[in-house]
């Protein structure tokens, strides 16, 4: 039977699921395909129609279940809204993504190997990262342009602001377990880093 569009689309997703959880079981390294295709129901042979390697998986996991895939698809007149209403709407989103179960789990695991994997290292540095910046920055250009950004304020430095926060209060909530962090919701912590980025700490 020929594979249909939907079909294909379909069996990517099933296999992407599959890596997920034998990640989270196994961890990165001691998984190899021949197991992903097992929790997929699938031979080992036709994992490699849609991936060939599992560091090609990694990157579709990257990019299909984190919080890039939420950006891709922002319209642009959400883009046009200034920063006191777009965070507030975004961070919520992006915390809920990162802060599933499924998320945590492979974030305890490869966290690790991360820091001993300059490979997946650099791979996440580039992909992730990479991306986050340029989607900040570009929204921060943007809102320059239009009015509601001071111009003596750095796009790319307000980016990078802006993702330390939220790294910073993922790990410490779900790698430390901070419990003077973990009380809050995603909404207050919303709120509050609004607060602080648009206004900081200096008194009026």
């Amino acid at each position: 039977m020929a594979r249909t569009p939907k079909v294909v689309e379909d069996r990517r997703e099933q296999v992407i699921d599959a890596a997920i959880r034998v990640f989270a079981r196994k961890g990165f390294h001691r998984t190899i395909n021949r197991d992903i295709a097992r929790e997929a129901g699938i031979t080992s042979g036709l994992i490699y129609y849609y991936f060939q390697s599992k560091e090609e998986l990694l990157q579709a996991i990257v990019e299909t279940r984190s919080p890039l895939r939420l950006m891709h698809f922002i319209p642009q007149q959400t883009l046009e809204m200034p920063p006191a209403q777009f965070l507030p709407f975004l961070i919520p989103q992006v915390l809920e993504i990162v802060e599933s179960e499924t998320n945590v789990n492979l974030l305890g695991l490869f966290l690790p190997e991360l820091l001993h994997n300059a490979e997946i290292l650099e791979s996440l540095r580039t992909q992730v990262i990479g991306q986050l910046v340029g989607f900040f920055r570009g929204y921060y250009t943007r809102q320059q342009e239009l009015g509601n950004v001071g111009s003596q304020i750095d796009p790319t430095f307000q980016a990078h602001m802006t993702i330390s926060c939220l790294v910073g209060f993922l790990m410490r909530r779900q790698i430390v377990n901070d419990p003077t962090v973990t009380h809050y919701s995603h909404q207050e912590l919303a709120t509050l880093l609004t607060t602080t980025i648009l206004k900081g700490i200096e008194a009026r």
